[in-house]
């Protein structure tokens, strides 16, 4: 499923959608806690310098430019202008100027030096890069001879959002999947996220770890939760947009138990769980 949902699942569906980037932003609120502690994990020198590929709206740069510390610094880069304001917008004032950055660049041409970064961070962004080899190999260019690439990925593994209906929820991400193709190319986003350690290998790139968090929530639930299950998950990434690919059905059962008008919504439940399964690669320049 989602990244945000997909990670960055474009602003393509219908007329009415959000616009993607608060989508985004709620799919970051959603990770937050667990986000913070993959970054922790990863014991990012203090003072170093990171550049976070496809920054979105700029949550991630920031947590990771708290992590670095006050000599730290993060550049995070978007390649459209009114990605990069909203990354400004949303956090530009959080931190003293220099400590984090955004500004308009391309994961295929980055307009750094060699060997500008200590570590490269791109998350839930890879698979949607075309060009993957080309991005990979930029990332290594700009990275220092001892640095890291970092990848996260969301959900090479599903997660659950319709705990108690597997089959129903298994054709709704498959109707997500096919409604995908369009954008992933070749593969479907899915396909590409799976590949991930492959891609990195194929760069001439040497995975160094690979590991996979799960983050579970449980009623009642965080708000952050709530609103990303409801808000994407279930009324973006599940919506409209997928009504001709299922069943009149499946359709049915999952409005009832999807909508929050419904009597049935799942997030009513005081039972209901969600698992959410993120992975991070961490690569090094052999």
């Amino acid at each position: 499923m989602m990244g945000a949902h997909d990670h960055h699942h474009h602003a393509s569906a219908e007329p009415d959608a959000e616009p993607f980037t608060k989508s985004l932003e709620r799919m970051n609120r959603f990770q937050e806690p667990d986000a913070r502690a993959i970054i922790a994990d990863l014991a990012l020198p203090a003072g170093s310098a990171g550049l976070d590929v496809g920054c979105g709206v700029g949550l991630f740069a920031l947590w990771l430019a708290e992590a670095v510390g006050p000599k730290g610094r993060v550049v995070g880069i978007e390649p459209s202008a009114e990605r990069v304001e909203a990354a400004r917008a949303l956090v530009g004032r959080t931190l003293p100027s220099g400590r984090c950055e955004f500004r308009e660049g391309d994961a295929t041409r980055l307009d750094f030096p060699d060997a500008t970064f200590d570590w490269i961070w791109c998350g839930d962004v890879l698979h949607h890069v075309q060009e993957t080899g080309k991005a990979l190999a930029e990332f290594a260019r700009v990275v220092r001879p001892d640095g890291r690439i970092v990848v996260k990925e969301s959900q090479l593994l599903h997660g659950v959002f319709l705990p108690g209906y597997p089959a129903l929820e298994r054709r709704l991400r498959q109707a997500e999947m096919e409604w995908s193709r369009h954008e992933g190319g070749e593969f479907s986003f899915e396909e590409r996220r799976q590949r991930t350690p492959a891609s990195l290998r194929a760069a001439g790139l040497r995975v160094e770890s690979f590991r996979t968090y799960l983050l579970q929530r449980q009623a009642p639930l965080p708000e952050a939760t709530r609103d990303y299950i409801q808000r994407v998950a279930f009324e973006r990434n599940w919506g409209p947009r997928l009504r001709d690919r299922l069943t009149a059905e499946d359709w049915e059962r999952r409005s009832a138990l999807c909508d929050v008008a419904s009597r049935e919504f799942v997030l009513d439940d005081p039972d209901y769980y969600c698992l959410y399964p993120i992975s991070v690669v961490v690569a090094t320049v052999p």
